[in-house]
């Protein structure tokens, strides 16, 4: 049964919260109608997942890595940080993982797919992919910031 968009995104980090270690089970969640952020100490540096716009492509969905400080520095280090690791980020995540300067001097990593549908399968799936992510970027994302 589909599943309203505002629903899916609330949805999907609650299911991914059981796929992650205990550590990394105690995160935030900042939610609008057409995504959800997940955050652990800095709201604007955050894994979000957000329903794309039509000028990227009908049904399409991403799940990231957003630094959105106010720091455009931080973030242009942050994503600089990434860069070093790409290769083992896109061996365990996927190869269509990618780091790039984006809006406002925002920086990103992330990866987009397509959907059929909303529904409480790909509620599952995209939860466990969430926290994959988390446990694959998070420790770098520590490291990273520890040597800046």
């Amino acid at each position: 049964m589909p599943i309203k968009l505002s629903t899916f995104v609330k949805l999907v980090p609650e299911a991914a919260r059981p796929h992650l270690p205990a550590s990394l089970r105690k995160f935030h969640v900042a939610l609008m109608p057409w995504l959800s952020q997940v955050y652990y100490d800095d709201k604007l540096i955050h894994y979000e997942l957000i329903k794309l716009m039509p000028r990227y492509g009908e049904n399409r969905l991403e799940i990231g890595l957003h630094f959105e400080s106010k720091n455009h520095d931080l973030n242009t280090q942050l994503l600089r940080g990434f860069e070093r690791y790409i290769f083992e980020v896109r061996e365990q995540l996927g190869d269509d993982w990618w780091a790039e300067q984006w809006d406002r001097g925002w920086t990103k990593l992330y990866t987009t797919m397509e959907f059929t549908a909303l529904d409480e399968d790909y509620v599952e799936e995209l939860g466990k992919r969430l926290a994959q992510a988390i446990i694959v970027l998070h420790p770098l994302y520590q490291m990273i910031r520890e040597r800046l």
